[in-house]
């Protein structure tokens, strides 16, 4: 008699479950995961969102749960929520504001998969008040597009593409943060439109002067010489330079094309010497940074789009001194005030100044108690010569210790024209620092790092 009984009591739950509940039960049974993952139960002052995450282990499969109940709860409030919540869920197991908490959790194991189930249970009337502020969001958002789309259209008629192209830039960045049924439209549109912009656009330099360097750049919509130009254009000038130390690095100026689309390069960097290339392209940087994350193909297309209309414009510097021999005359003092027979500053500023193509001759060390007497010696010596560097430089303060030495050297330099004895520049005081584990190294290297700043200075003068 039990089994009989047994069964009509299973079929009288059956028939009061119903049938949606029916096939729910059967489908739930079948997978092997709880009801609630295909019905949750909830009251009507609650909602439910069920989260699933599919991956080869536990840990990302949990993720991906996480990221799925943020998925629907941001449909439901019409706002991407994932990236301000996901840390406090998946840590929590709950977020605050909308009164949510994962209340149910199933792990399903299966042959090189993990499935892992969230039910989670949010207030109803938290998420209304959260989805009626983010229509009104969604409105201010649209209005803004909308005002963006007018500026832009504007400043392309006015022949302003790159502020157009800013603009547009800006609606796509409002876009994308927008769930993908209210954004994706627009974004596809803006996108587009910058890609026409930018791909139409032509610079072009003068032929200039490359020996200053200076030239004239154009930025026109299209190839042609009367093609409409581009006002208000930001262009960066890139350029190698050397730094203090006589070491290369890179220099760059920022420009914007006027009224007639054009702008005038100079440089105004004393260290820009030798040979090298101007770099000129269109700097939208700043404007396409946040495209690298949420859209990395597209910042990687704008990218190259604009590093094939970058041009390059090559430069060669030539030294007043030209093909003369340039003196160089620094003589170093002892912390006693003594003439010292080394030559390390002059060394050093002979080396440096050749990296540039500038040829020096080292001057003996001599006695420089008159400045004229000096100058009329070296003119003598070198009648070749039109200019030299002329100066003294002393070590002011030196320490022994037991773990080396230390030395500072102080002096300055100047261009002198030896032909009228006349000041062109000059470096003004200089000081340098030396540690070595002696002290004859340690005034060596200080008075190696004095010529090596004292060169860096000196290009100011000469190059013109």
């Amino acid at each position: 008699m039990k089994k009989p009984v047994a069964v009509l009591l299973l079929l009288l739950t059956i028939l009061a479950m119903g049938c949606s509940s029916l096939s729910t039960w059967v489908k739930s049974n079948m997978e092997g995961v709880p009801v609630w993952v295909y019905e949750p139960q909830v009251s009507r002052t609650q909602i439910a969102f069920v989260g699933k995450g599919s991956a080869t282990n536990e840990n990302r499969a949990r993720v991906l749960s996480y990221e799925s109940v943020l998925s629907q709860l941001s449909v439901y409030i019409g706002e991407d929520v994932t990236g301000r919540h996901i840390a406090e869920l998946s840590s929590r197991n709950a977020i605050e504001s909308y009164r949510l908490k994962i209340t149910q959790e199933f792990v399903k194991v299966s042959e090189g998969a993990v499935d892992v189930y969230f039910l989670a249970i949010a207030d109803s009337a938290v998420l209304e008040k959260a989805r009626t502020d983010s229509e009104v969001q969604l409105l201010e958002k649209q209005q803004e597009m909308d005002r963006l789309s007018d500026l832009g259209a504007k400043a392309f008629r006015e022949n302003k593409d790159i502020v157009a192209v800013k603009h547009y830039l800006a609606i796509a960045k409002i876009a994308s943060s927008l769930p993908v049924d209210r954004g994706a439209k627009r974004y596809e549109e803006s996108i587009a439109r910058v890609g026409t912009i930018l791909q139409a656009l032509n610079l072009s330099v003068s032929v200039g002067d490359p020996s200053l360097p200076t030239t004239e750049a154009t930025l026109r919509r299209g190839t042609r010489t009367l093609s409409p130009r581009v006002v208000e254009a930001p262009i960066t000038v890139r350029t190698t330079a050397r730094n203090g130390m006589g070491e290369p690095y890179a220099d760059s100026q920022r420009f914007v094309t006027d009224s007639n689309g054009q702008f005038t390069y100079s440089t105004n960097n004393p260290s820009l010497v030798g040979q090298g290339d101007l770099v000129l392209y269109i700097d939208l940087e700043a404007e396409l940074e946040f495209l690298k994350e949420s859209d990395p193909d597209v910042h990687a297309l704008f990218t190259q789009m604009l590093q094939v209309k970058q041009i390059y414009y090559p430069y060669s510097r030539v030294s007043i001194v030209g093909n003369q021999p340039l003196v160089v005359a620094v003589f170093e003092f002892s912390l006693q005030g003594d003439l010292l027979e080394s030559v390390s500053a002059n060394a050093s500023i002979a080396q440096s100044l050749s990296k540039d193509g500038i040829a020096a001759v080292v001057a003996a060390p001599q006695r420089t108690d008159d400045d004229d007497e000096t100058f009329a010696e070296l003119r003598s010596s070198y009648p070749n010569s039109t200019y030299a560097l002329f100066g003294k430089a002393g070590i002011s303060q030196s320490k022994s210790t037991d773990n080396g030495a230390t030395a500072t050297v102080i002096g300055e330099t100047f261009l002198i024209d030896l032909k009228t004895g006349a000041v062109l520049g000059s470096t003004g005081n200089v000081t340098a620092n030396s540690v070595a584990s002696t002290m004859e190294e340690a005034q060596r290297f200080a008075f190696g790092r004095f010529g090596t700043i004292t060169a860096s200075l000196m290009y100011r003068y000469l190059y013109r």
